[in-house]
């Protein structure tokens, strides 16, 4: 069951921010976004594709283990399941659509082309949504990690402008899903604070709160973006010192 309710919030999470995007998209289309919904639809963009392509490979191999297995046997449909139908085709998802390390690029871009201003608009709207969470006993403590979780990311992102390309583009994706766990566990409070939501809303925006929601963070205390070079020697050996030809 543990298994289950892991895949049932992460779905969850995954479909409020594509929805999100979805609506900021179509205000956008017909001329109603504020400047600030442009600037959020600018950053979440990259973020929803390279997030959720992500998590359909860990949730849909939790889908088809459940089956045990069946979910192997060709008979069940599953399998096909997997690599053919369009909304379970996740290793598609992370090509198709811009792979992961590019789309982080282009989180940064867009941050880049902006002066900053998608990540104002980020933590703006974090912290507008999350005003709403402060008198509620079930969710003021979720809210305080997601807003805590936006400082953070913001405060990195001024310390990494000052640190160069390089160490700017080896923390891009944990950059990136630190941006996306945040606003995902933005959007689950705020709609767990729906007149019309359930006590399971409640429970999947402080499940989802549990986690790391700033890896980038952890990491960057590690010191893991600190050397490059360690990483380049890791993965390539002795071929790291052979001069290309081209």
């Amino acid at each position: 069951v543990a298994a289950r309710a892991w895949v049932q919030v992460e779905a969850r999470g995954a479909f409020l921010l594509v929805m999100e995007v979805a609506r900021l998209l179509g205000l956008e289309e017909v001329g109603d976004a504020t400047p600030r919904q442009r600037l959020l639809l600018r950053l979440l963009t990259p973020l929803a594709k390279l997030y959720t392509a992500k998590q359909a490979v860990a949730v849909v191999s939790e889908g088809l283990e459940a089956f045990g297995g069946q979910g192997y046997m060709e008979d069940t449909g599953l399998p096909c399941m997997l690599r053919d139908a369009q909304h379970v085709r996740p290793q598609v998802l992370s090509i198709w659509e811009g792979t992961t390390n590019i789309l982080s690029l282009d989180v940064l871009r867009s941050m880049a082309k902006s002066r900053g201003e998608v990540l104002q608009a980020f933590c703006s709207d974090v912290q507008t949504r999350m005003r709403a969470a402060e008198g509620s006993a079930g969710l003021a403590g979720a809210a305080e990690e997601v807003l805590r979780a936006a400082r953070g990311v913001g405060g990195f992102a001024g310390r990494a402008a000052t640190r160069g390309s390089s160490f700017t583009e080896t923390a891009a994706r944990d950059f990136a899903y630190s941006l996306a766990r945040t606003y995902a566990g933005c959007l689950l409070i705020d709609h767990a604070l729906w007149d019309g939501a359930e006590p399971a809303d409640v429970y999947a925006a402080n499940r989802w709160c549990e986690q790391d929601l700033t890896p980038v963070l952890t990491a960057e205390g590690r010191g893991c973006y600190d050397d490059v070079a360690r990483d380049t020697q890791l993965v390539m050996g002795e071929a790291a010192d052979v001069k290309s030809k081209l």
